[in-house]
């Protein structure tokens, strides 16, 4: 049984039809809310009532308007990630299409089988792909943690007494010594465990991965859109978090906040399976609690923010379904905007 639930859950979930669609946005649900009222019963249904009676609904505006900034912006981050070093290009449609099915990570279980399917279609051979996914899902963990370090900073320079230093003080000291050592460690041996077999195989491919977020971060007049375009993800989708506090009456100093939210992304969407339904639900209150917010406000934020970050894409994820799907057809990767243009789509040089 464990076994067939695994396969159920795994891949990225474009094959499935209307009754296995069905009954993963029904088991999502289940999750979301389950987490939400666990933690509803931990804090007290009535605080929570007073918590909603105080809606600011223009506030809940604003935070739909930092959505759409951050899927803008995540369009660009996408782009760049797939052309880095000689790399694949869609067509516009197709791309849009991705990054739409992959926006609110329900389509794009564990983050890597939407993102593989994609590429492959784009002409990508196998280790290419698994390269690019790889540098991806570092390049979003990669950005957010340098945000987190400027964060971290502002709240050590202001002196907050929340969130406390066990959680600003790793933030401010550990990001970027990390990436100075991940990025000598791949310059030095990627190549000798590129083309291994087993696990140094595995390696090799994630020590390209990060060879390619080097590039990225280090060639910004070649690639700044990648990086500026994954960093106003993170800063509009934050700014979702911090309105949808505000709309329920709690104005929380910004630096603390992005700590507790940067703390409780666990994983992000994209990564994480069904778009984190659940997981996210019960990590983000609690860290953005013990960051400063009340646990009631916490609460009703998230809960408004995971309604915006997962179930308000997921009609347009669906939508892109039919072109997702035709992208993976044989021997026609490209065939709807070459149809458009009557060119096919062409590697980077």
């Amino acid at each position: 049984m464990l076994k067939v639930s695994a396969n159920w859950l795994s891949g990225h979930h474009l094959e499935r039809r209307g009754p296995e669609l069905g009954g993963l946005v029904a088991l999502a649900a289940v999750l979301h809310l389950a987490a939400a009222v666990g933690l509803a019963y931990a804090t007290g249904f009535s605080t929570v009532q007073d918590v909603l009676g105080r809606v600011s609904w223009p506030w809940i505006g604003a935070a739909v308007g930092g959505l759409l900034v951050s899927f803008l912006a995540y369009y660009f981050a996408y782009r760049g990630i797939y052309g880095v070093e000689d790399g694949h290009e869609l067509g516009r449609r197709q791309m849009v299409s991705v990054v739409t099915g992959g926006f609110g990570g329900f389509l794009a279980h564990g983050g890597a089988a939407l993102d593989d399917y994609a590429l492959r279609a784009a002409g990508a051979d196998e280790r290419d792909a698994k390269v690019r996914v790889s540098a991806l899902a570092g390049m979003e963990h990669g950005v957010l943690a340098v945000l987190g370090t400027a964060a971290g900073i502002v709240v050590l320079v202001q002196g907050l007494a929340k969130p406390p230093p066990d959680f600003s003080l790793p933030w401010a000291v550990i990001p970027i010594p990390g990436f100075a050592l991940a990025f000598w460690l791949a310059e030095r041996y990627r190549a000798r465990l590129r083309d291994r077999d087993g696990w140094r195989g595995k390696v090799g491919v994630f020590l390209d991965s990060i060879h390619l977020n080097r590039l990225l971060f280090l060639r910004p007049q070649e690639h700044g859109p990648a990086v500026l375009g994954m960093a106003f993800f993170w800063i509009a989708d934050a700014f979702v978090m911090w309105a949808a506090l505000l709309a329920f009456g709690f104005r929380m100093n910004v630096a603390a906040m992005f700590i507790g939210y940067a703390t409780g992304m666990i994983f992000t969407r994209r990564t994480g399976p069904l778009g984190g339904a659940g997981l996210l639900m019960l990590a983000l209150p609690v860290t953005i609690w013990y960051s400063g917010a009340p646990f009631a406000v916490a609460v009703v934020a998230v809960f408004v923010y995971r309604v915006l970050t997962l179930w308000l894409p997921m009609p347009f994820s669906f939508a892109a379904l039919p072109t997702l799907r035709h992208m993976g057809k044989p021997g026609v990767p490209n065939a709807e905007d070459a149809a458009e243009s009557d060119e096919p789509a062409v590697r980077h040089q």
